[in-house]
């Protein structure tokens, strides 16, 4: 499997990972989760239309 090139794809993974920990109930720090996420939502959105 060829790993991802672009760092759009890679703050999605991450935006998914933290998502999807958090449905199963696991989270460190409580608002700091909530924040991350956002931030790698942002990030993926922001770099998709950058193209990098």
């Amino acid at each position: 499997m060829k790993m991802p090139s672009k760092y759009s794809v890679w703050a999605m993974i991450l935006f998914f990972l933290f998502v999807g920990l958090t449905y199963f109930g696991v989270s460190v720090g409580g608002s700091l989760w909530g924040i991350l996420t956002g931030i790698f939502a942002l990030a993926s959105a922001v770099l998709l239309f950058i193209d990098k």
